[in-house]
């Protein structure tokens, strides 16, 4: 008999709970960028009574904060350990854990803790808990969480989602730079856009992000590309969504202008509080309109000077 898989795969805790959430967003980010396939938190949080979709139930209030306590699997053992020293370089009071899982369906049972979560007028549902009816004044974006983030689990996909919800889309062209899942260019089209664009350069993502597409009925058409963003050839677009990482949204200022038609809308995330005067002063040919704040975690839509 065949010898069964074994997943590589990283512990990560926390010594004490952080109730701003920091740091919870940057192991988040560190892990993300190695591409985990999944991501099992070892302290799931309550849920509140009623359940997640009972309109009858009270308020839930906020639960505690807890500490860090996650088990993220891995393609392969490079992508492991690169995870594992992006993490120490973190200083953070991690403690670190290399192993290797055996398979029986670890990822799979993983992915099945993610739950549907509401920002802005949009509600990001995995396809095994998509709410029933969908509220009237809301959006349903099913996404299968097959790999990392942009489920709407993290900070900057909830403000990047809250900042669309408040701008005008329809007849819009839109262009999603670092497009992960797909979530942001299919809210898009789903709230009224003519058509949208994401590009990625993990082309792990851009697969994901067109098998979660085909699980929505989307009225324009969304396309998905490997690329990146020094090498976008597209004609500028009239809202562009960048949630990157602040040091990322300095380096393409100069491109973000470029790919933003005059007068259109930028939406950029992915930074935090020490980072926001940097990224503004980057992006000083926009107008900042609207901040956003979740936890440490940052957002800016902005317009562009013109017509």
């Amino acid at each position: 008999m065949a010898e069964a898989r074994r997943w590589p795969a990283l512990e990560v805790r926390s010594a004490v709970a952080d109730p701003t959430g920091l740091v919870d967003g940057l192991v988040a980010a560190a892990l993300d960028d190695h591409d985990p396939i999944a991501i099992e938190d070892l302290i799931p949080p309550p849920l509140p009574p009623g359940g997640l979709w009972d309109p009858t139930a009270p308020p839930a209030p906020e639960p505690p904060p807890t500490r860090v306590a996650w088990r993220a699997c891995f393609g392969n053992n490079a992508a492991r350990d690169a995870a594992l020293v992006g993490l120490a370089a973190l200083d953070l009071d991690l403690a670190l854990l290399a192993l290797d899982l055996p398979d029986e369906d670890w990822v799979a049972r993983s992915q099945a803790a993610n739950r549907a979560v509401t920002a802005g007028r949009f509600i990001v549902a995995p396809p095994w808990d998509v709410p029933t009816p969908v509220p009237a004044d809301h959006t349903l974006i099913v996404i299968d969480p097959s790999m990392g983030f942009g489920t709407g689990h993290h900070q900057t996909t909830r403000l990047c989602l809250t900042l669309l919800s408040a701008l005008e889309m329809s007849n819009r062209s839109i262009l999603d730079l670092g497009t992960g899942s797909g979530v942001l260019a299919m809210a898009a089209v789903l709230a009224g856009a003519r058509e949208a664009t994401g590009i990625d350069i993990d082309h792990d993502a851009i697969l994901a992000a067109g098998r979660s597409a085909a699980l929505n009925t989307l009225p324009a058409p969304v396309t998905f590309l490997t690329a990146d963003v020094f090498s976008a050839p597209w004609p500028a677009a009239e809202i562009v969504c960048a949630n990157l990482t602040g040091a990322m949204l300095v380096r393409v200022a100069t491109q973000l202008a470029a790919l933003t038609a005059p007068g259109g809308q930028l939406i950029v995330s992915g930074f935090i509080d020490d980072e926001a005067a940097g990224v503004e002063a980057a992006l000083a040919s926009f107008a900042v309109e609207t901040r956003a704040r979740e936890d440490e975690w940052c957002a800016f839509s902005l317009r562009r000077a013109g017509a």
